[in-house]
């Protein structure tokens, strides 16, 4: 296109801003690559039975989960060790708010033992997670740190899912939960 218009005579303003790649994207690849390995733990793990039954409990389907992308944080190691397999690296985790570093300086899944409800952007792209406690622990629900790419005041769950439909019925149904929400899809 500059071509072009240099050869009319018209010069085309250069555009300030950014160039080159997305310095957040690892931290976009993090949150999408642990939001397939969760929804696979909910599937298919044995560990993530008590997550099948207990979303059975709520009347939520499997179907309902896959659609909304569901997962299943289990305990122990094995996100670390999978995220390692997959080339994540430790820092980028940390900066997605996936791992915690405990005070003796060892990082752990920040989302063990919980239901997962992957939280977009309106691009799609998995920005935070919100996990829900099954069985006994505190707190019920745990949020993602705000991160570089993700500031909890700047999104509404599902929303990504939502817009299209809002813009052609014209008006948006805003509730107060993500079981709230699974009830409506």
């Amino acid at each position: 296109m500059r071509e072009v218009a240099r050869r009319v005579g018209i010069t085309i303003p250069e555009r300030p801003g950014p160039t080159g790649p997305d310095p957040r994207e690892p931290l976009f690849t993090a949150g999408a690559t642990a939001a397939d390995w969760f929804a696979r733990q909910l599937r298919e793990s044995p560990e993530g039975e008590v997550a099948r039954k207990y979303l059975e409990s709520r009347h939520v389907t499997m179907e309902q989960a896959q659609v909304q992308g569901l997962g299943f944080g289990p305990r122990g190691s094995g996100f670390l060790d999978a995220m390692k397999g997959l080339g994540l690296r430790e820092e980028v985790l940390l900066e997605a708010g996936l791992v915690v570093k405990r005070d003796d300086g060892t990082k752990v899944p920040r989302f063990r033992g919980r239901l997962l409800f992957p939280i977009h952007d309106l691009r799609s792209r998995v920005v935070a997670f919100s996990g829900r406690i099954l069985g006994e622990g505190e707190p019920k629900y745990l949020n993602s740190p705000e991160t570089p790419i993700f500031h909890k005041g700047q999104l509404l769950y599902n929303l990504h899912l939502a817009k299209h439909g809002m813009r052609k019925a014209e008006r948006a149904i805003l509730v107060e939960g993500q079981f709230d929400v699974l009830r409506l899809t």
